[in-house]
């Protein structure tokens, strides 16, 4: 008997991951590649094509007329309902991108797309660290920042798919441009970005021994008792604590899950951001209602699984 196979795409400004589930959530194959730079969104698609093609090749299975759904998630500004990507800077999309649409004519198949936040928070609920809670934020701390919400059992996305942007709230620093098209939101100081940004504002290449400055650079310089690189990456945590207390004392979840790069290599920082969102977050939020502060069980595969749920109709 033909068994149904749904395909996962999670697309990122650096790497996109491809994963075939069948119908029971097991994994089936996987495929990561390095994501075109700034690719038009026809090319995307053919891209995208290409590595389903490939993918079949290496399982050595034709699947293709096997899959029931495709989902995919993006590091932007998606309209769920719509099938819109209005924004996506890592990509160099600044106009809306009907994706969806494109890659359906193609492939055949019914396709979602979804923010890769909104998909991690979903992954998170069901499969990782916030089984149980119907009330979550769920934060990523990488090469940018984004938010997730799941709120009274379900996914919130706002009017338009836009809410859970903690990244673009304002105002942290002064005179630095975000690629959102405002200015000294949370993620121009305090993402990956912003902290290596912050670094090659006060260093010139090559004074620490390095061609560029990146996050694992000035976190190493930091680990090694550089006292400069120190305050960047301390500033950049309180940043983050002070955002998220914000967002805590508006929403008032019984569990806060952190994920991304940045808290997949320093596990340490949690620790260091409970204590900031305790100080900073009104009494009631963080005693009365038991707040849960926890890293994301699933890593990296967070929004792959909640893609995986939005595919069952787990929403």
């Amino acid at each position: 008997m033909k068994r149904d196979l749904y395909l996962v795409i999670d697309i990122g400004g650096t790497k996109i991951l491809l994963v075939l589930f069948d119908e029971d959530g097991n994994i089936i194959g996987r495929k990561k590649l390095r994501t075109p730079e700034k690719p038009l969104p026809e090319v995307l698609v053919n891209f995208i094509l290409d590595s389903v093609s490939e993918m079949e090749h290496e399982l050595q299975t034709v699947f293709l007329n096997s899959i029931k759904a495709v989902g995919i998630c993006f590091a932007g500004f998606v309209e769920f309902r719509q099938k819109i990507v209005h924004q996506a800077p890592n990509l160099g999309w600044q106009e809306p991108v009907p994706f969806a649409d494109l890659l359906e004519k193609k492939l055949k198949c019914p396709v979602i797309i979804e923010n890769d936040a909104s998909a991690a928070v979903l992954g998170e609920v069901y499969y990782g660290a916030a089984r149980g809670h119907h009330d979550v934020i769920y934060i990523t701390l990488s090469t940018g920042i984004g938010g997730g919400l799941f709120l009274n059992g379900q996914l919130y996305r706002g009017s338009s798919g836009f809410a859970g942007e903690i990244g673009h709230t304002k105002l942290f620093g002064k005179d630095r441009i975000c690629s959102c098209g405002g200015e000294n939101c949370l993620e121009t100081w305090a993402s990956g970005s912003g902290i290596a940004k912050s670094a090659s504002e006060l260093w010139e290449p090559g004074d620490l021994n390095y061609e560029e400055f990146t996050t694992a650079n000035v976190f190493a310089e930091a680990a090694a008792g550089n006292q400069p690189a120190e305050l960047i990456v301390k500033e950049a945590i309180k940043a983050v604590g002070i955002g998220l207390s914000n967002l805590l004392n508006i929403l008032n979840p019984s569990c806060l899950v952190i994920g991304g790069g940045i808290i997949n290599a320093h596990p340490e920082l949690l620790a260091e951001l409970d204590i900031i969102i305790r100080c900073k977050a009104i009494r009631p939020v963080v005693e009365i209602s038991s707040l849960k502060v926890l890293q994301a069980e699933l890593g990296a595969d967070s929004g792959i699984w909640g893609i995986y749920a939005l595919l069952k109709g787990q929403d």
